[in-house]
């Protein structure tokens, strides 16, 4: 699909696996921003969401609820199918680990409506995002196989020389390295390239805009706990920073204190963040 926008990425779960997903409130805006698009409660579009390049059909609703009884309830957006759906037996079967794990634990249950979750060396996610057209959405499915290749394949890579990479919009950029990090990659660029024009394009620590007066837009993303030894591409683990700052950072390796949104370097300079929307 062409201009592709990251929307979020999330853990596979029972309820991807059989009802759908639901978007976060937080996220709300932003989503119906990006298809340009807003329905009220209880109003529901048909929509078509790609899954390795095949078409299938879903819901997108915003579900009704009555307003006199919860009040304060926020929107419920969620797009939904059913468990016997052509969706839930694809997604069964790419994440048959994650399924498999949830099903054998949900046997155990008193409580069936318990909420599981699958251990770190086996969760896999999906990362959802909108087009150009209000009805159509892509899911790219991340499984423990392909988490396992990455891994390999960044075991040896500097952290800074693979934030290169998977930040690169050359898509030739990594050479065998790329190949593995294909999903990572669109993943960290939607993600990033969402987060940069956020701030501007300046940087979250010294509040510059570097390149300006020479008509350039210079500036990186930076992953807070490194994704060479944390494959963590969520946005709560990525920083916006200019090249001076982030060359600085990789150098002596800082402590991030997330509390104080500083940073503590080895010789005891402390150095907060100017700007900051997101962390």
């Amino acid at each position: 699909m062409q201009t592709e926008s990251y929307i979020y990425d999330k853990v596979v779960d029972w309820s991807l696996l059989h009802l759908g997903i639901n978007i976060p409130v937080s996220l709300q805006d932003i989503f119906f921003q990006s298809i340009k698009l807003r329905l009220n409660k209880g109003e529901k579009k048909s929509i078509k969401l790609f899954i390795e390049g095949i078409e299938y059909v879903a819901t997108l609703t915003n579900i009704y609820f009555d307003k006199s009884k919860y009040p304060t309830h926020k929107d419920l957006v969620q797009i939904r199918y059913t468990p016997n759906s052509d969706i839930a037996v694809k997604l069964r079967d790419i994440f048959s680990r994650s399924y498999d794990y949830l099903l054998q634990e949900k046997k155990k249950l008193t409580n069936k409506k318990h909420q599981i979750t699958t251990p770190p060396d086996i969760k896999e996610y999906v990362a959802l995002y909108s087009t150009q057209f209000d009805d159509v959405f892509v899911l790219d499915c991340i499984t423990t196989a392909e988490i396992r290749e990455v891994k390999s394949a960044v075991q040896n890579v500097n952290e800074i020389d693979l934030e290169r990479i998977i930040d690169s919009s050359d898509a030739a950029a990594g050479i065998i390295e790329i190949e593995k990090l294909v999903k990572v990659r669109k993943l960290n660029n939607t993600i990033g390239n969402s987060l940069k024009k956020l701030y501007l394009y300046k940087c979250q620590i010294c509040g510059r805009f570097i390149g300006d007066k020479y008509g350039a837009t210079v500036i990186h993303t930076h992953h807070i706990e490194m994704f060479s030894t944390s494959l963590n591409n969520n946005p709560s683990n990525i920083m916006i920073v200019c090249p001076n700052h982030h060359g600085i950072v990789h150098a002596v390796n800082p402590i991030f204190d997330r509390g104080k949104l500083a940073f503590i370097y080895p010789n005891g300079y402390i150095e907060g963040l100017k700007l900051n929307k997101h962390l």
